[in-house]
């Protein structure tokens, strides 16, 4: 995680040192704006990919500050005669035209491998092959979205989580039901969220993904939860929430709408409670279905 420090360091290697008086007034702004923006919650990741956080918004605003700063100390430096009345300027290099690349014919990501979770956002790598068109997702951001499109009534996405977690006893009413401990094995995992209410949970099925054993349980949101306007209207906080990844937090998988079905494949990789979750709805066509099956069939494992 970034320091304000290291911001500081940052922006002003940018700067020639005679700017830096009117750099720090900028800087100064920036970083006032970084402390006071909120983080974006995480989940199905803010509708989009994971999880907009405080540092993708830290990282935003530290990149718009190098821009603007560059641009002013461009304006700084040119305009003064540092060089006295007889200097010249130094002609620069023209920079070479590059191909603009053409979209790729699978809408935002191409056809075969992709990285959907990298280690460092995961405890483990995970490798899937694309094998149809328009899936959506952010190299190693471990989100699947197909058609741009996670909402009901006919979206369909996956989403990766590894790592101990913490399920709810009630997934509308999580802020008072979230477990002490958190599962740690697939075990736990399974046996939590088939407990979980409101829920229809399926029967548990004994699955093998990359030679790891483990289990898939399908889990319903109730068609008839009240909801408006993006929200859970009788969910604490407007969620309705499966789990989250450390004691007191918001959820950090919240569903999004009535009726969605969530297929849950829950792997021990090497000690490692790897989940791999797909959500769909019952006007989600069959094909983007088997496509999101065919998908974590496709799944490889990576440990660091």
């Amino acid at each position: 995680m970034s320091t304000d420090r290291d911001v500081t360091r940052i922006v002003r290697s940018w700067l020639h040192e005679d700017a830096h008086e009117d750099a720090d007034r900028i800087l100064n702004l920036v970083l006032d704006e970084i402390d006071t923006t909120p983080q974006r919650r995480a989940g199905w990741l803010a509708r989009r990919f994971p999880i907009m956080n405080s540092n993708f918004v830290r990282v935003a605003l530290v990149a718009a500050a190098v821009v603007v700063i560059a641009v002013f100390g461009f304006q700084f430096l040119g305009n003064s005669n540092t060089g006295g009345p007889g200097a010249t300027e130094t002609p620069q290099p023209t920079a070479t035209p590059t191909a603009t690349p053409e979209p790729s014919a699978a809408g935002a990501l191409p056809l075969g491998p992709h990285t959907l979770c990298e280690i460092g956002v995961c405890d483990v790598g995970m490798t899937i092959t694309i094998g149809a068109a328009d899936w959506y997702g952010e190299g190693g951001g471990r989100l699947l979205i197909k058609n741009d499109n996670s909402d009901p009534p006919d979206g369909a996405a996956m989403i990766v989580f590894t790592g101990p977690l913490y399920v709810y006893g009630d997934a509308c009413q999580w802020s008072t039901t979230q477990a002490e401990t958190p599962a740690t094995t697939v075990d736990e995992l399974v046996a939590a969220l088939a407990a979980q209410m409101p829920r229809d949970a399926s029967e548990p099925m004994d699955i093998t993904v990359d030679g790891y054993s483990g289990k898939e349980i399908t889990l319903h949101v109730p068609d008839d939860a009240a909801y408006s306007a993006g929200e859970f209207t009788d969910c604490d906080e407007g969620f309705f929430g499966s789990w989250t990844v450390s004691q007191g937090l918001e959820p950090y998988r919240y569903h999004q709408g009535p009726g969605q079905i969530d297929e849950v494949y829950i792997l021990d990789v090497d000690g490692v409670l790897t989940v791999i979750d797909t959500g769909y709805y019952g006007g989600t066509p069959d094909a983007a279905v088997d496509e999101l099956r065919g998908i974590v069939e496709s799944a490889t494992f990576e440990l660091p």
